[in-house]
């Protein structure tokens, strides 16, 4: 593969980094605790393995994306009118309220924020997203992508050379590549690991990116579910015939896995995925999944947004040894990839984490295929750097109000948030056949899902473009004029959006 004059300046100078990087990591560790996953040293045997985990994980992905850090700017804060503040919904169970630019009642104006401040006066933090003190990428294996038309004998050749302990591997059709999951190399030296990122076969090395559901607790039982559903008259559901149920559309969820015999969603699950075949049910949990699928299909002991839609699971979470439910990109894009090769129309994607080229690639040509993505804004409250996937440029970013349309206190922000729809104390399914109440970014994602499946129900020619488009212009606008970072567009009334094609278009 040629590469470019300033590739191979980055390459060198890399390598410089990498040297200084052994005598430097453990200082960084310590200045910046959160920025590095938790390692057992005694896990590698040797001083450059334990060394080499920092280099590898963060040095190789830089190789590929140095371009896209040198252009991160500073973006200057934006001030929002004390009198446009968003009123913010205090609704929370179970967790106390972190201090946030919207609790500090003495200050006239709240600052807008677009990019935390954190990340502009600490410039030596690598730009990641941090949930609760959880890694945010794994520390025993990492990723690489291969260039595409490699044969098996080039894969074993490559794997030999760098004497590389495949974990598993697999092809992703969606970007007609090779991806090897591997283990972190206890005995290769940083300049061997510049070798192997540099590898005219590497596409691609990076690490394995952690993903975490954006919900808040386990959902609270509850034996009251009548009028519990706020969201049917909020957005306009109750409006409508009845006869709007999502039939002959393919919505893909991909998450924890879905409990396809809870009497809510018994004949919904049409197809199954899990990227665990062998895992025993104390690393599996699909409360999460079960949730988000029943507010999108459940057609019995509550109303789902979109009772005849064919869901398809794709099962990419489950329990770290370190209790968290989480996922990492190498499954989530092999979640992705089938999903979209068994026809989903929509992806669900009710989870956040940190920007990853791999997964943008993949989403990116999900959407050349017309797959619409749709995605949680995150529950790390106002300063939080954005979160991935919601962040990206094609997919739809979803934020979370209450039942007074106010916004969820914890809900990430930014200038990427397209769309609100309910999302504090939202009824779900919960247990083998129960439901309760949950909260989080995650359930306003399935409303946005369930109401895009209705209107391709309706008009199957709809391209991405003309859903985003009606999207944005059948909303309630609840903060500034127009789009803003708490909002988006609005709260989304689905009663436009499938009964109305003339109303004007909104500007950003």
């Amino acid at each position: 593969m040629k590469r470019t004059g300033f590739a191979k300046s980055a390459c060198a100078l890399l390598a410089c980094l990498l040297v200084m990087t052994l005598g430097s990591a453990d200082q960084a560790r310590a200045q910046y605790p959160d920025t590095y996953p938790d390692q057992d040293d005694s896990s590698h045997s040797g001083g450059s393995g334990r060394i080499l985990l920092p280099a590898i994980g963060l040095g190789i992905s830089i190789i590929r994306e140095v371009s896209r850090q040198k252009q991160i700017k500073e973006q200057e804060e934006l001030q929002r009118p004390a009198a446009q503040r968003p009123r913010v919904s205090k609704k929370r169970p179970n967790r106390k309220p972190r201090k946030t630019r919207d609790n500090r009642s003495s200050r006239k104006a709240a600052p807008r924020i677009v990019l935390p401040e954190t990340l502009r006066v600490a410039r030596a933090k690598p730009r990641i997203y941090s949930i609760d003190g959880k890694p945010w990428s794994s520390d025993k294996e990492f990723v690489v992508v291969l260039q595409s038309g490699l044969s098996e004998l080039a894969v074993s050749e490559f794997l030999a050379q760098f004497d590389l302990e495949v974990i598993d591997q697999t092809r992703i059709n969606l970007l007609d590549q090779v991806v090897l999951k591997l283990a972190y190399p206890a005995e290769m030296s940083p300049q061997q690991a510049l070798l192997m990122a540099t590898d005219e076969r590497v596409y691609r090395a990076q690490p394995d990116y952690f993903y975490y559901p954006a919900t808040e607790g386990d959902a609270e039982p509850t034996d009251m579910l009548e009028g519990l559903q706020y969201a049917f008259d909020k957005m306009g559901f109750a409006q409508l015939s009845g006869e709007e149920s999502g039939l002959g559309v393919k919505l893909a969820v991909v998450d924890s896995g879905i409990k396809f015999d809870h009497p809510s969603l018994s004949s919904s699950v049409t197809d199954r995925f899990t990227a665990f075949p062998e895992a025993d049910s104390a690393q599996l949990n699909r409360d999460h999944g079960t949730a988000v699928a029943s507010i999108i299909a459940a057609h019995a002991g509550m109303r789902g947004v979109a009772k005849n839609v064919a869901l398809m699971s794709a099962q990419v979470f489950r329990f770290s040894d370190k209790g968290h439910m989480v996922a990492d990109s190498y499954d989530i894009v092999r979640g992705i990839d089938w999903a979209v090769e068994n026809g989903a129309e929509i992806l669900n994607l009710s989870f956040a984490g940190s920007k990853d080229k791999f997964l943008q690639d993949a989403l990116g040509k999900a959407e050349e295929k017309g797959v619409i993505v749709v995605a949680a804004a995150g529950n790390e409250g106002p300063d939080a750097p954005a979160a991935y996937p919601a962040a990206y440029e094609n997919v739809i970013a979803v934020t979370a109000t209450d039942e007074d349309d106010g916004l969820y206190i914890f809900a990430n922000r930014g200038d990427h948030v397209e769309l609100a729809a309910p999302g504090v104390d939202v009824l779900v399914a919960a247990g083998e056949d129960g439901y309760g109440l949950q909260t989080g970014t995650s359930m306003a994602t399935a409303y946005i899902s369930g109401s895009i499946a209705l209107m391709l129900e309706k008009e199957p020619e709809l391209t991405v473009q003309d859903i985003k488009r009606r999207l944005a212009r059948s909303v309630l606008d609840l903060g500034m004029e127009g789009r803003d970072p708490d909002f988006g567009y609005g709260r989304l009334d689905a009663y436009k959006a499938l009964t109305s094609s003339s109303q004007p278009e909104l500007v950003n």
